[in-house]
């Protein structure tokens, strides 16, 4: 969106000016971009050598995975540099083109993306860690939508069983915070 870009670009001017440099380069646009996505560097917070293995497998399996697939959106870096509140790495990659539609099969390979690094860790040290907590909950969120929302399971059929949108029942509306039902006329916040 507008705001986005926006945000980018007071970023990565922010950014230009603690290097007090007199224009934006493409280096601060990118850095810019790594910090709004994956956070601030915790460059302070310490793991071990142990961790940092673990780390770097674990990404290293969602890259390997993501390059098996033909997406569209191809892996641009790779860090096992903390950043945010509990991100110990990121892989981040960066969609060719704008999208509004994925299909079944896309959903798929994003969520084999997701996992390839927990499948990273088990394959290398015989056990999973936690690390893998927030790619399991996008690939849950993923895996129910496709079931709930899209009809894609075919022994379900096409069939919407997740009605409620951000808690707005069928039958309902949303107005000024306030959901308000049209068959029995009561509000609720």
């Amino acid at each position: 969106t507008g705001a986005d870009v926006a945000n980018l670009d007071n970023e990565a001017a922010l950014i230009a000016t603690r290097r007090n440099a007199s224009s934006v380069n493409k280096e601060d646009f990118t850095y810019a971009m790594e910090r709004l996505v994956a956070g601030l560097e915790k460059r302070k917070r310490v793991m071990t050598a142990k961790e940092r293995t673990i780390v770097a497998y674990h990404e290293m399996g969602h890259a390997l995975v993501s390059a098996a697939f033909p997406v569209e959106d191809k892996v641009h870096k790779v860090s096992i540099i903390p950043r945010g509140i509990g991100s110990l790495g990121y892989t981040i990659r960066r969609p060719t083109e704008d999208r509004f539609l994925m299909t079944k099969a896309e959903l798929e390979n994003k969520m084999a993306m997701l996992l390839g690094g927990r499948a990273a860790e088990e394959l290398v040290f015989g056990e999973a860690s936690t690390g893998a907590a927030d790619d399991i909950m996008k690939a849950t969120d993923i895996a129910h939508s496709m079931v709930a929302e899209y009809g894609m399971e075919s022994l379900l059929g096409p069939v919407a069983y997740d009605t409620d949108t951000q808690g707005v029942q069928p039958g309902s509306s949303l107005f000024l915070g306030q959901t308000q039902s049209w068959a029995h006329g009561d509000i609720t916040q």
